[in-house]
């Protein structure tokens, strides 16, 4: 911050012709209170937090026209056969794969493989 004195040094220069920049000093940068904690939680932290979760059976591309022309009991095609295993996606990363179950005439999806985590070099998502 600047100094009462240099606040009105650089004011007075405005009001000549030619004004003077003056160095501004700044006071050192602290930690503070926060320098103390620790960046390492437990996973525990994280039991509470909400993530959206999708079940993804397949996906078509279809015109605009065709779309607009779905009625009950249409039925539309997917890039999957029947049996094939269904992606599963948390906020829109690829988590797992799964088989689709129902148990008690309620969906589910069994889990058989969970993807490997980001490459942090190349954020690539490995095939786990």
């Amino acid at each position: 911050m600047m100094s009462e004195d240099e606040i009105r040094r650089f004011l007075a220069n405005l009001d000549q012709e030619t004004s003077a920049v003056s160095k501004v000093q700044f006071p050192a940068l602290d930690a503070g209170p926060m320098a103390a904690l620790s960046l390492k939680t437990a996973v525990s932290f994280l039991e509470e937090v909400k993530v959206h979760l999708v079940a993804e059976l397949g996906e078509t591309t279809m015109k605009t026209r065709d779309i607009l022309e779905l009625r009950e009991g249409a039925v539309i095609e997917l890039n999957r056969s029947a049996g094939d295993a269904v992606d599963l996606i948390i906020n829109n990363q690829k988590f797992a794969r799964g088989e689709v179950l129902v148990l008690n005439e309620i969906f589910a999806v069994r889990i058989s493989a969970i993807h490997s985590p980001r490459n942090p070099q190349t954020g690539a998502v490995g095939d786990g």
